[in-house]
């Protein structure tokens, strides 16, 4: 049995982008067990990959706000305790930041990782013994495949990915209506896409007799999403969910459609038809990454902000 840990602790995107490499693995080296080290609140990802046998986690984000806190430190060491508890064969930090390569100071194993040149943080590859060359202007799921690829000494058969997620027992909280999901908000205010643009999209969305479904991550995304209800009755804005149930919720979906988010990601992985609206970032890097179960479609790109009809047009293509 080949032990593996790979190192992929956030964001929500960027996790996504790496489960290709988890099917890639199991393919070439079926005799492997996958342990993943995580930050918590991303936990559930790779929770859902049938793949990975267990998720480590860490708070980082949090313990950097709380430094003089006792819970701090016991969480630390608890999860310090964790990543050591096993010897693994190979150790694949993906991250190639300063603090996910700290955290290999703690592992037992062969450390690898992305090269001086093609890190994101140069002085990350120095606590790698073994590092590799990886194009930058590639998009980010296919320079994690081929980290993978070159730490196995295998070669991608092809450029289609295969994200594995499962969601096993649906539960779509009583959603007995067909629905799309609409992903509005995201980390920064230049992803966004205008509301007059996601009225359009939800008038069409009527048109079809679909119900429209609105999550949201912070109280600006809360209010958003009202002002989206006010202008239709056949909108429903969400509790506050955690990923997990996020993911249930866009597995039943027709479609979703979203901006640049962790979670537009999320619904393309889970296999729904998804439309990534880009207005301050590169598709071509970061894009939602075509899926080989399902289409999906980027539009727009930094500087080009899609249109409703374009979106719409798109939407026509893919439901």
């Amino acid at each position: 049995m080949v032990r593996i840990l790979i190192i992929k602790t956030s964001s929500l995107g960027d996790v996504i982008h790496c489960l290709p490499v988890i099917n890639d693995i199991k393919y070439f080296v079926p005799e492997s067990s996958i342990d993943w080290l995580v930050e918590e609140s991303f936990a559930d990802v790779p929770r859902l990959h049938p793949g990975v046998n267990s998720v480590i986690t860490i708070s980082l984000r949090s313990w950097k706000k709380n430094l003089r806190k006792k819970s701090t430190w016991i969480g630390l060491y608890k999860s310090i305790k964790a990543i050591r508890e096993n010897h693994y064969d190979i150790i694949i930090d993906f991250q190639g930041l300063l603090k996910s390569a700290f955290f290999t100071l703690f592992t037992r194993g062969d450390i690898h990782g992305f090269d001086k040149a093609s890190i994101r943080e140069a002085a990350a590859s120095y606590f790698y013994k073994h590092t590799h060359p990886v194009s930058k202007q590639i998009h980010a799921v296919v320079r994690n495949r081929e980290l993978a690829s070159k730490c196995f000494q295998y070669e991608l058969l092809d450029q289609s990915a295969h994200f594995g997620l499962e969601i096993h027992n649906i539960n779509n909280f009583n959603l007995s209506e067909r629905y799309v999901v609409l992903i509005h908000g995201s980390s920064k205010k230049s992803k966004q896409w205008p509301m007059e643009h996601w009225l359009k999209v939800i008038q069409f969305f009527n048109v079809l007799g679909l119900r429209v479904l609105l999550p949201w991550g912070n109280l600006e995304e809360y209010h958003f999403s009202k002002s989206l209800r006010k202008a239709s009755t056949n909108s429903l804005v969400l509790p506050k969910m955690n990923i997990s149930d996020l993911a249930n919720i866009i597995s039943g979906a027709k479609c979703l459609i979203g901006v640049d988010s962790g979670l537009t990601h999320l619904g393309n992985a889970l296999g729904i038809p998804t439309i990534g609206l880009y207005l301050d970032s590169n598709p071509y890097l970061t894009g939602v990454y075509p899926n080989i179960k399902v289409p999906s479609v980027n539009l727009g790109e930094i500087g080009v902000t899609p249109t409703p009809e374009s979106t719409i047009s798109q939407i026509e293509a893919i439901i």
